[in-house]
């Protein structure tokens, strides 16, 4: 169990700052406590791999959605970032939930492509579905040799994982020194503001619904890269509405509270995290192509503390 009173991102021998309780699916309870060198914040103690398993396994949002849209956007990014750089080359996306980013990508390229799950469940059903090579694991554990990868995504995962150093100098690894790196994370300062509203306003555990368990700052962003062994290329901020209302600039959802308040914890005879993708309306490349590009233009260069993302290209050092 690792020490409260102690930063696991910067390792700053200042004692770290209780601001909330949160929890997971699970009954178990955390502090939600932040650094005050590097800013940022953590669920203390980290949840064990039981714990993230238990959370994972229940009917888990991410692995919902339109297959048509998702596979839409994975040709877009290949025609738009990967077929630019290299004609034919290797994509790993990990926590590649259904698998149809991967699928989109292989129809609007020549790139062999990749992906990694934890749910051992959900990797089954791509697997099946789509016939794509997804392995199951966290990405230390799932075996690509070093430098395999010619590019790798990573789209909303790092704040789940409990180890972020181990898992990004894992995705250093098995980058070639060429490569490129995709990252896209919240920024922590607005993605935990609303769990601190919560536990403020009811003095009760704020459920953590998406899994988050760490809520990074871009000063703790900066330093897990450079200790992983990544240079920053590029930096992007979006989705501002919603950060301005996380951090109450402005006001927030009248629903806002309603995803922050844990469900009842039953025993479940059976996980429900299969893929539930739908088939909606399948549109031409050219409009899946506009969309990307709509989507891109939202996002401004640079670091903005009112946004609610950030994302960064990344390359080795």
């Amino acid at each position: 169990m690792n020490n409260p009173e102690k930063c696991l991102i910067c390792d700053t021998a200042d004692p770290t700052l209780f601001f909330a309780k949160a929890r997971l699916s699970g009954a178990e309870v955390y502090d939600l406590r932040t650094c005050p060198t590097c800013q940022a914040s953590f669920f203390s103690p980290i949840p064990s791999s039981d714990a993230l398993a238990e959370h994972y396994s229940k009917d888990y949002t991410f692995y919902k959605g339109d297959n048509f849209k998702a596979q839409g956007k994975g040709s877009a990014f290949a025609r738009k970032y990967l077929v630019p750089r290299l004609n034919q080359g290797k994509l790993l996306d990990i926590g590649c939930a259904s698998g149809d980013f991967l699928a989109g990508v292989q129809q609007g390229s020549q790139w062999q492509v990749y992906g990694t799950d934890i749910n051992p469940e959900v990797v089954a059903s791509v697997q099946s579905k789509l016939g794509l090579d997804v392995r199951a694991g966290e990405i230390e554990d799932v075996g690509f040799d070093a430098g395999f990868f010619d590019a790798v995504r990573v789209q909303d995962i790092l704040e789940h994982v409990p180890q972020p150093l181990t898992f990004l100098k894992e995705c250093r690894r098995i980058l070639d020194d060429s490569g490129i790196f995709y990252l896209s994370v919240p920024n922590g300062l607005a993605d935990a503001q609303n769990l601190i509203d919560y536990y403020t306003q009811y003095e009760s555990p704020a459920f953590s619904g998406a899994g988050h368990i760490y809520f990074f700052s871009m000063d703790s962003l900066t330093l897990l890269f450079d200790q992983a062994g990544f240079r920053i290329e590029k930096t992007y901020s979006y989705n501002f509405k919603k950060g301005l209302r996380s951090l109450s600039k402005l006001p927030k959802s009248k629903h806002w509270k309603r995803d922050l308040t844990p469900p009842v914890v039953q025993q479940s005879k059976k996980p429900h995290a299969e893929v539930q993708m739908h088939n909606q309306k399948q549109r031409s490349a050219a409009y899946y192509d506009f969309q990307f590009m709509k989507d891109e233009l939202f996002k401004l260069p640079g670091i903005h503390h009112y946004a609610q993302d950030f994302s960064f290209v990344l390359k080795p050092k």
